[in-house]
């Protein structure tokens, strides 16, 4: 018994011993007497240059505490990093030899951190030689150390009553760009910190960025939020977590705009997970809402839900400072939605199912975004869209160029417009895979229906490989290549066409009535160039139309044929009697197209008792056209109606087309009245045979002589 209380009283001698010596420490050594050796020390372990203007102040025993006021820090020969007012620290020395990090308030006021990058260097890395030295000191000094902590690598149970940041501030200066962001007001509190319990936290800061010292952003942000931390299996939650971001002012804010975000997450490193529970965005009047979760930070795996409410796409545009376009339609862009279900392999961001909905546009089916190759592709099939109603609002008809004199103004066009309308970077950017389809479609007042179309793009080669729809009463088909790999861009449209009511069309398109009947038409085109100039001086191809049948109308093509014949005959007509419409078959014609000019050889159509043919050129890069059109007699025309003289059968009345674009069309196409010599020759010759006989022309020497004869001779073109 006496040895062990021996043992005990000189246990508790030693203890007094050190807690004596703990006191003799604080209260006779003072730290403030050491800052040139804390100095010399920074800078030969760590290369950095330390500041000490304050006071150090210190306690050993039960709190292994440290404060520090004023201190700046950088490294040699660059601008100054930063500087620090106050600091505290405090660890409970009894909390930690049982294993535990207990710490009183951690404490540090007015940081200020100066970030500089020039063309050469930045000040908050070391010199390459400083850097060197510092590694020599702290392989010394871990040589010195043990491998494992005393506990056998146990990991110290955290326990810290609060942490406080105030009023710091951080600035980044890009001297390479002239651009500067500030970070000021930055304010982090927490409550009581330790491991599997839940503790509040609270972030505020501002910000600002600039360019040339032009102010283009400032922010406002604030973050509450509930946290768990379990240090050991990397695992963190963020419960009810609520921020808000409030753009305030600047070159790039065109409004003062609000975002607010609300979530869970929960993050999991080491098995390389985070959930996203109760997402909620919300920026006034869009508000999104789901669930998100992803694994695999190397090859993203994501899944969940995401949807919106019912907002005004127009109130939005609004709110963001946009300029709201004008619709024909008051009610368009008033309301949409959408919502999806995330999900695709690793590397993808898939949406399927996917469904939005504009206003009375319903569209459904998925899309999804590949991560490494940036490939977009999109799947949706939709109801009906009336595109008219997003379009601007009529601003009635233009006025029509007037010469002075209620005529068209006889000026020719300037020219094509040379300007470029398709910009070749953002093609080439494009990686793209589109199918979409409609059951209608109205552009322009166009009525299409089962509309489908199916493109792809990769960077810069961007191919339409289907387009269908029914329109006017017929299908139209088309395929497209646009590549704008090289310079000059290279387009190519294949279009076939079949049965389409080109009445139709002309009433749509034109305003006019003057045709009906079914066409079939189809085109090989080639251009180059990223402007209308470039296209129209390098279109290439062929192409070729046809009607089975048809009908001119408000054209008395028959009734002017023969009222024009019989008069030049002396023979009467019954005008009345001519219908005033003009039918035809078997329609049909080819063009060829070399750099803008568009030449037809073979144009031919059955009109009733007479046979249509044209054949000319249309250059279309000098807006001008050379085209002959001939209706020719192949029976006795209209024979219930209008009595001709068989012999006219074969006779072809021609019509000359010749002009610019620009020209009156009554000066455009003019009657070429040669032929009508031709059938007064012709008929009166065959008269005068009839009468004198085929001796003729020697009676008539015999009469007239030859001077007389002759005379004859070229008035009947013999």
């Amino acid at each position: 018994m006496k040895a062990i209380k021996l043992i005990a009283v000189i246990f508790l001698l030693i203890i007094a011993l050190l807690v004596a010596a703990a006191i003799a420490v604080v209260t006779l050594v003072n730290p403030n007497d050491y800052k040139s050796q804390i100095r010399d020390a920074a800078l030969k372990q760590a290369g950095i240059e330390l500041d000490i203007a304050g006071d150090i102040g210190w306690s050993f025993y039960p709190w292994l505490a440290l404060e520090l006021n004023s201190v700046g820090v950088g490294y040699p020969e660059k601008p100054a990093l930063g500087r620090l007012e106050r600091a505290e620290i405090s660890v409970s020395i009894p909390a930690l030899l049982s294993g535990q990090l207990q710490m009183n308030r951690i404490l540090v006021d007015g940081l200020q951190l100066e970030l500089v990058q020039s063309a050469e260097d930045n000040n908050w890395t070391a010199d390459t030689e400083a850097l060197a030295a510092a590694s020599e000191a702290g392989e010394t000094a871990a040589e010195t150390k043990p491998a494992t902590p005393a506990d056998g690598g146990k990991t110290l149970a955290i326990d810290i009553e609060a942490i406080e940041l105030r009023n710091a501030a951080l600035t980044f200066t890009d001297q390479t760009s002239d651009s500067r962001i500030e970070l000021s007001d930055l304010n982090l509190s927490t409550g009581r910190v330790s491991q599997d319990r839940a503790f509040p936290l609270e972030l505020s800061f501002a910000l600002q960025q600039f360019a040339a010292n032009e102010l283009q952003l400032s922010t406002q942000a604030n973050l509450t939020t509930d946290i768990t931390l379990d240090l050991t299996q990397n695992h963190y939650r963020l419960d009810n977590l609520n921020s808000t971001l409030k753009l305030i002012e600047g070159a790039a804010v065109p409004a003062v705009l609000e975002f607010a975000l609300a979530a869970n997450i929960d993050a999991r490193i080491n098995e390389q997970q985070v959930d996203i529970s109760n997402l909620s965005l919300k920026a006034d009047p869009l508000i999104l809402s789901g669930n998100i979760k992803l694994r695999n930070f190397s090859q993203p795996e994501l899944s969940g839900a995401l949807q919106s409410n019912s907002f005004s796409p127009k109130q939005l545009l609004t709110q963001l400072g946009q300029n709201t376009p004008e619709t024909s339609d008051s009610n368009a862009l008033t309301s949409a939605s959408f919502k999806a279900t995330l999900g695709g392999p690793a590397g993808t961001v898939q949406l399927k199912p996917f469904s939005v909905q504009l206003d009375d546009t319903q569209l459904d089916g998925e899309a999804s975004f590949v991560l490494a190759s940036q490939v977009i592709a999109l799947k949706l099939r939709g109801n009906s869209l009336d595109a008219d109603r997003y379009l601007p609002p009529a601003t009635g008809s233009a006025a029509k160029e007037s010469d002075g004199t209620g005529n068209r103004s006889t000026a020719r066009s300037s020219g094509w417009p040379k300007d470029e309308i398709i910009p070749l970077e953002p093609l080439r950017a494009l990686n793209l895979s589109a199918d979409l389809d409609l059951e209608s479609l109205k552009v322009n007042g166009i009525n299409m229906s089962n509309l489908g179309l199916s493109t792809s793009a990769d960077n810069g080669l961007i191919r339409l490989t289907r387009f269908k729809t029914d329109v006017f009463e017929g299908q139209i088909n088309a395929t497209a290549r646009i590549d704008a790999r090289k310079t000059p861009l290279q387009l190519s449209v294949s279009k076939q066409i079949n049965g389409v009511q080109i009445g139709s069309v002309l009433q749509t398109l034109a305003d006019t009535d003057v045709m009906a009947g079914k066409l079939n038409a189809k085109a090989e085109l080639s251009m180059s160039g990223q402007s209308i100039h470039s296209w129209i001086n390098s279109l290439n191809g062929t192409a070729n139309l046809g009607m089975a049948e048809g009908l001119i109308k408000g054209i008395d093509a028959a009734q002017s044929m023969c009222q024009g014949i019989n008069n030049l005959s002396a023979l009467w007509i019954n005008a009345e009697q001519v219908d005033k419409t003009t039918p035809f078959a078997d329609l049909g014609a080819s063009f060829n197209i070399r750099n803008g000019v568009v030449s037809n050889q073979d144009l031919k159509a059955q009109l009733d008792a007479m046979a249509l043919a044209g054949s000319g050129s249309i250059n279309l890069p000098q807006q001008t056209l050379d085209y002959r059109v001939g209706l020719t007699i192949e029976d006795n025309l209209f024979n219930q109606s209008c009595s001709v003289n068989d012999r006219l059968e074969g006779v072809e009345v021609p019509v000359n087309c010749k002009g610019g674009f620009y020209d009156e069309p009554a000066k455009l196409c003019r009657l070429d009245t040669s032929f009508i010599s031709d059938i007064i020759k012709a008929e009166a010759r065959r008269k005068i045979e009839e009468k004198v006989g085929p001796q003729a022309e020697d009676k008539l020497k015999e009469k007239l002589g030859e001077e007389g004869a002759g005379v004859l001779k070229g008035l009947f073109g013999q």
